[in-house]
């Protein structure tokens, strides 16, 4: 008897569901919320990136608009507007350089040369130089001899709000873009 009472209440206790919704949210609902998480964070990565660098496409498109004359207060307001934005919580920086190409025998590629005609960094960038142009020569456009380009980088650290396991970033982008006017100028422009 005592065998079949045991069978039964086991069988009952195990054909009984009251209760199991209960069960089954407090084993769904972390995995819910961290997914949830992960998500918001890739999101906001992502739209970062893409803010960055219109940002950044935006910027370089003021410089070339410039009628012809830059000066290192112009450039510092670039950078100003450039982490306005980005909308960046940390600091940011640009470098703005007038790169000129000069083709020295059409028949060797290889003794064409960029000539930096100026450049300046912001939030204590070094300018540009012919050492540190190596790094993004490939980058650079061939050009017809005499053309000059604008050379804007741009640097924002990205910080995720959350650590599911996507590291901490730099966005660093180098944009060309050919000033629209007149050859620019570097502070004053001599003829």
């Amino acid at each position: 008897m005592s065998g079949s009472y045991l069978s039964k209440k086991a069988r009952a206790f195990w054909e009984d569901e009251a209760g199991t919704a209960v069960i089954e949210t407090a084993i769904i609902f972390p995995m819910l919320i961290t997914t949830l998480v992960a998500m918001t964070v890739y999101f906001d990565a992502f739209r970062v990136k893409s803010v960055n660098l219109k940002a950044a496409y935006t910027i370089s498109d003021m410089a070339s608009r410039v009628v012809p004359i830059l000066t290192p207060n112009f450039v510092d307001g670039l950078g100003t507007m450039y982490q306005f934005l980005s909308g960046s919580s940390s600091p940011t920086w640009i470098r703005l350089t007038l790169v000129r190409f000069k083709e020295n025998d059409p028949a060797i590629t290889s003794d064409d040369q960029y000539i930096i005609e100026y450049s300046y960094g912001t939030n204590g960038q070094l300018p540009q130089t012919d050492a540190t142009l190596v790094d993004i020569k490939s980058k650079i456009p061939k050009m017809v001899d005499g053309d000059t380009t604008y050379v804007m980088e741009t640097h924002m650290h990205y910080q995720p709000a959350f650590n599911i396991g996507l590291n901490a970033y730099d966005l660093d982008h180098v944009i060309m873009t050919r000033p629209r006017s007149v050859p620019a100028c570097w502070e004053t422009c001599i003829n």
